[in-house]
């Protein structure tokens, strides 16, 4: 039975076969077959440039490839090269190309004297100084400079007193291009921003001058900027101790120290080292900073969001308005046991003998409960700075031992967020509405991105040197720098 098995399927396979050939077999359709190819055509242009990097045309269609490059399998012909680039013109070349020829299409483009451009560089005022991709010409405006290979190019004008300007000016062939660009006078107004100078941040909010004429910078995120006439320093909390990087004043001791008022406690810097002081390693009971002060008789005096405190080098004394109306915001020593201080919602208090007592506005008629600032004029006036509030508008205020005397520039939705009084009694009052300046008759200039090269109406402080230089922070414009013409 195992052998006849076997048997009946060797034999199936070749009885299907023959059923299979004998189905085709009968059909009348003629079997269809594919042509024969013919050999694909072996022609070849390879194109090169000078200089290189030319898009290939052929026909008016773009290749996709650039020089130097080749078009393949191509057959006998007549065929049209154009090589395109931008701010050049065109180039076109006919090759009569024979079967499987294989040409060489090589393309001067420099020795074209068609294809080169000038440019036409003025300034005003004129006689600047010309680079060009930071190779200094030797020559000054107004100035044509010829046989320019197309392209962009990155010119660099250069005055005494004047801010450097860099334009990119591009070259096209057979074209003079014009330029004119004005150049910013820096013999008055300069601004350092983050697009033009190394300051790393333009929201800026204090500013101070070391004894040595350091720049020292608060700002609103990126922590503390030094800045002594050449280069920008930053110091963060992410490279050096410093508490936080919301900066809210800077003070300068007799030793120069730098303190620093941030949100997260007070940085003390001595240029190489750091001491922090926060709630836990000192008497502060508020990290929240708002104005560090210098009594002169070695005491340190700081205003923060919930207290006034004393630090005399070891010690530390916390005191506490009795209905807690204390977020100092001003501080000034009239005697060594009378202090002034302007708080943020609650007008003004008199610390006097280690006592609280509110110096009444409905008595003294100031102008609202909100002081942002208080400093000292020449003839000992003390000086405020308040804003809106329900109980009134904005005003600049100086108490003169009898009344208050207020003036009220702007208008009252603007913010006065500090006033500094320099040695020629010149009342530089920052505003959210541009830099207000009283001179020493109370005369008023205002100074705004409108009337002046201010970068920024938005003014967060501002101080002035030695050299009688004004330096002024703001939000959004970085810093200023302004030498009055008085």
């Amino acid at each position: 039975m195992k052998n006849i098995t076997k048997t009946y399927n060797k034999i199936s396979i070749p009885i299907v076969l023959s059923l299979i050939f004998i189905i085709f077999a009968g059909c009348d359709k003629e079997v269809s077959r594919s042509p024969v190819e013919p050999p694909a055509p072996r022609g070849f242009i390879h194109i090169t440039s000078i200089p290189k990097g030319f898009n290939i045309f052929q026909d008016g269609k773009n290749t996709g490839r650039k020089t130097p490059d080749s078009i393949s399998y191509i057959e006998a012909g007549e065929y049209e090269i154009t090589l395109k680039k931008k701010y050049f013109k065109d180039t076109s070349v006919v090759i009569i190309l024979s079967e499987d020829e294989k040409f060489d299409l090589d393309i001067d483009i420099i020795s074209n004297p068609s294809m080169y451009g000038n440019l036409f560089l003025q300034t005003l005022p004129e006689d600047a100084s010309i680079s060009i991709n930071d190779s200094v010409l030797n020559k000054f405006t107004p100035q044509s400079i010829e046989n320019l290979l197309p392209g962009e190019y990155k010119v660099r004008f250069s005055l005494l007193n004047y801010r450097d300007t860099e334009i990119t000016a591009i070259v096209q062939s057979s074209q003079t291009n014009n330029y004119i660009e004005e150049l910013r006078d820096t013999s008055e107004w300069v601004d350092y921003q983050v697009f033009n100078s190394g300051i790393q941040t333009n929201s800026l909010t204090a500013v101070t001058v070391d004894n040595m004429g350091v720049k020292w910078i608060g700002t609103l995120d990126a922590g503390l900027i030094k800045y002594d006439g050449v280069s920008f320093t930053n110091y963060n909390t992410g490279n050096s101790s410093l508490p936080g990087n919301k900066v809210n004043c800077i003070s300068v001791d007799e030793l120069n120290n730098i303190w620093i008022g941030t949100d997260d406690g007070i940085g003390l810097f001595d240029g190489n080292n750091w001491v922090v002081y926060n709630r836990n390693n000192s008497g502060l009971t508020s990290e929240l900073i708002n104005i560090i002060y210098f009594d002169g008789f070695g005491n340190v005096w700081i205003g923060t969001a919930g207290n006034l405190v004393k630090f005399d080098g070891i010690n530390w004394v916390v005191y506490n308005e009795p209905l807690g109306r204390d977020w100092i915001q001003g501080i000034y020593m009239e005697s060594q046991n009378k202090i002034w201080l302007g708080t943020r919602t609650n007008g003004i208090f008199i610390f006097e003998n280690e006592t609280f007592s509110e110096f009444s506005k409905l008595q003294y008629n100031y102008p609202t409960f909100s002081i942002t600032s208080l400093t000292v004029d020449q003839a000992f006036n003390l000086w405020f700075c308040f804003n809106t509030d329900t109980s009134g508008r904005n005003a600049i205020s100086f108490w003169d031992g009898s009344i208050f005397n207020s003036f009220y520039p702007g208008f009252p939705e603007d913010n006065l967020n500090h006033i500094y009084i320099d040695n020629m009694n010149n009342k530089w009052i920052s505003s959210s509405a541009g830099l207000l300046n009283y001179d020493a008759q109370n005369f008023l200039i205002n100074y705004t991105i409108e009337n002046s090269l201010l970068s920024s109406n938005r003014i967060t402080a501002s101080v002035r040197d030695n050299n009688g230089i004004v330096w002024i922070t703001t939000i959004g414009g970085g810093l200023n720098k302004f030498k009055p013409p008085r």
